[in-house]
């Protein structure tokens, strides 16, 4: 099942807003790809293969080898700090059907207002990027550290204009979307989306920028999750599946830019 839940809005100017603050969170379902058509995939039936040991030690060894993403321009203070995000591999309450948890950023915030994220957030000087990860998700949906099983750090990720970003894997065993509690000023809903969608071919799309590099999309239902987030999406399932349920590995292409012929 794909699932999220919607937090009501703080209270702002407009009438929209004060509507939505006397709605209290809203759960809403869709069937297994958003669209009312059902999911049989093998690793959606087969979650021990997923999470078990040998795959635990596979996908870290994978995400730590992957050469990290971007490089900061270390012109902005933004840049000097550190943050980590919890990439949470949710079992549903038989233990079965793994999914991701994403979250939406509050329109309330001044930066990436509404966008697709992991639960996460800068890291302070005396917490280590696990540590930091479990309290920023906690703080911002609700989820007790105590529910994640972590399995490990990955790469470093430096995108510019931003903080360096460290992903924490960790799985929440027999999830129930119920033990959430958001907090409406950062995040405005939180779901998860079955592995068995995300790693269909037809849900990968990309972007190529002009400036030569190509940047994973990835679009179930009307759920888009691009920029940082969609990248270490697809690093961390290209890490997770095993080789035989791996259909999206190569799916982001890259397109070599062209130039402009010289005047000279």
């Amino acid at each position: 099942m794909l699932f999220f839940l919607k937090g009501k809005q703080q209270p702002v100017v407009s009438l929209l807003n004060k509507l939505l603050q006397r709605s209290g969170p809203r759960l809403s379902h869709l069937n297994a790809d958003g669209n009312g058509h059902s999911t049989n995939a093998d690793y959606d039936k087969d979650p021990q293969i997923l999470l078990s040991d040998e795959n635990r030690q596979r996908c870290l060894e994978k995400m730590k080898k992957g050469a990290p993403a971007g490089a900061q321009l270390k012109g902005k203070e933004r840049e000097k700090s550190f943050a980590s995000v919890l990439i949470a591999i949710c079992t549903d309450d038989k233990g079965g059907k793994p999914s991701i948890l994403y979250t939406r950023r509050s329109r309330l915030l001044r930066r990436h207002m509404r966008q697709i994220s992991f639960p996460g957030g800068i890291k302070d000087d005396n917490e280590d990027f696990v540590e930091c990860a479990l309290r920023e998700t906690e703080e911002e949906i609700g989820l007790s550290p105590g529910r994640v099983d972590v399995w490990g750090c990955g790469n470093l990720m430096k995108p510019p204009h931003t903080a360096a970003i460290m992903p924490v894997i960790g799985v929440v065993h027999n999830f129930n979307e119920a033990e959430l509690k958001l907090n409406t000023d950062e995040v405005e809903e939180a779901f998860a989306i079955p592995i068995s969608l995300l790693a269909k071919p037809e849900t990968l799309h990309y972007t190529q920028f002009k400036s030569g590099y190509s940047a994973p999309v990835f679009i179930v239902g009307d759920k888009k999750i691009w920029g940082i987030t969609g990248f270490l999406t697809n690093t961390f399932l290209n890490s997770f599946l095993p080789t035989e349920y791996n259909h999206i590995k190569n799916r982001v292409k890259y397109i070599r830019p062209i130039k402009a012929p010289s005047m000279t």
